[in-house]
């Protein structure tokens, strides 16, 4: 994803986050079970999850045990989650400093605004950002090719599709081993790539 790409995508959030939060499902098993298989590797511990939205998985991991930074990259759901009393702060996965070593990094439907190139240098600067042992546990939609849309939220976001093979090379080029990569949603409309991966 160009820069302008991520621009106008991150101004769609920023315009549309009450809309998301109304539109969006937040009662989806399969992110417990992902949840739980990070746990399983990290044994709870510090989790970074990048762009957490309204906060939803979140409040999951908390519940099952989890320390969380909330961080998104648009100031609108940043405001939202801290106007619910917790700590949040902005946070541009490709530019900006991580701010640490953590357990595992977590990003639900996140990373697919990625382009493939950025996805590489993203997963390179994530494993730097967790320790030896840790985890990242992720989803993307899976397709090929990439493009533009306008569902749910009635503004422009842009998306990049993935296969298994092509997710698994770059994870492997960049340093992370595939614990489990399971295939979520197949003969829905749109099926997802739920992803855990190790340092």
């Amino acid at each position: 994803m160009t820069q302008d790409h991520s621009a106008v995508t991150l101004a769609t959030y920023q315009a549309a986050a009450r809309v998301y939060q109304e539109r969006t499902n937040r009662d989806r098993p399969e992110i417990i079970d992902l949840v739980q298989k990070m746990i399983d590797v990290i044994g709870f511990g510090h989790v970074l999850e990048v762009g957490s939205g309204p906060g939803w998985d979140a409040s999951l991991m908390e519940s099952m045990g989890v320390q969380v930074d909330r961080t998104d990259g648009a100031q609108a759901f940043v405001d939202m989650m801290r106007s619910q009393g917790v700590s949040a702060k902005k946070l541009n996965v490709v530019v900006d400093d991580l701010d640490g070593v953590f357990d595992a990094v977590f990003a639900n439907a996140v990373l697919l605004h990625l382009s493939r190139t950025e996805l590489g240098f993203v997963m390179e600067r994530l494993r730097a950002a967790v320790r030896p042992g840790g985890a990242l546990a992720f989803t993307v939609k899976e397709g090929d090719g990439d493009g533009w849309s306008t569902a749910k939220l009635g503004l422009p976001r842009h998306f990049t599709y993935w296969r298994e093979s092509s997710l698994r090379k770059v994870l492997n080029e960049s340093g992370w081993t595939v614990v489990s990569l399971d295939h979520i949603g197949e003969g829905d409309e749109q099926p997802w790539l739920f992803v855990l991966a190790r340092n």
